[in-house]
């Protein structure tokens, strides 16, 4: 949903300035490219990183012309590299099986006072069909966020709801309206495809939705309730990882 995506990269561009991370980054789970290639334009280099074979073709296209991005077919636990001051992980640790190991396996890759971005749907109980589609397989409790995070020795300094009142209200109501379709393969099977799932397809309302409504005004309400991360359904999140930074 284009508009939600800009609200997501606005929110990421204002933990950047407010906290000021800075490249190279490590995009993880990149999808389609869109992170990485927004954090190019900010004049950051970096890597642009994913397991399924889908996201591997389309960040492989969207990124063949961004100088300074390098596109890599691989999960975060084989991967070689960094130190990176920073690492994007936007909606990946609700999709895998241990999600403390694949924490762990990003501690690996940054040095003390390295900082880690994330989004991740919040409260079991916003739990929809949606979740179904893209390959959830839990939602987090803000609270069970902090001591995952604490546990793979980060410190989270900022934690944002990002849809809470207006994307929220429309994502329970679009999943009200609309039919579920059919649920296929499994959860790792629908993860791998989840990047090229279009999402909130309800034709020229999706088009009405997207292109009519005062989008600015929305974020700005949106932001105004950014720290009431007991409502909404999906936060951004940024933690800073533990130890002596090296002099």
């Amino acid at each position: 949903f284009g508009p939600f995506k800009q609200h997501i990269l606005g929110e990421l561009d204002a933990l950047a300035d407010r906290h000021g991370l800075r490249g190279p980054f490590l995009d993880a789970g990149c999808g389609q490219g869109d992170v990485a290639a927004h954090l190019a334009r900010r004049g950051w280099t970096g890597v642009a990183l994913d397991v399924s074979d889908v996201a591997a073709v389309a960040t492989g296209a969207s990124l063949a012309s961004v100088p300074g991005v390098a596109v890599v077919h691989a999960d975060v636990a084989h991967f070689q590299g960094g130190p990176f001051p920073t690492v994007v992980m936007l909606d990946v640790i609700e999709h895998v099986d241990d999600d403390r190991a694949l924490l762990d396996a990003v501690a690996r890759l940054q040095a003390p006072g390295g900082h880690l971005v994330m989004t991740v749907p919040t409260h079991p109980r916003e739990w929809r069909w949606d979740d179904k589609v893209y390959g959830h397989l839990r939602r987090y409790e803000p609270d069970a966020l902090r001591d995952l995070l604490r546990a793979a020795g980060y410190d989270v300094v900022a934690m944002w709801d990002i849809t809470f009142p207006v994307l929220w209200a429309m994502r329970r109501a679009y999943t009200a309206i609309k039919r579920p379709p059919a649920i296929r393969g499994t959860a790792f099977d629908r993860t791998q495809a989840s990047s090229g799932v279009r999402a909130w397809d309800m034709g020229v309302v999706s088009w009405l939705t997207q292109h009519l409504l005062p989008w600015r005004l929305l974020f700005a309400w949106i932001r105004r309730n950014r720290l009431r991360i007991d409502r909404g359904h999906e936060v951004i999140l940024l933690a800073r990882r533990r130890g002596e930074e090296a002099s």
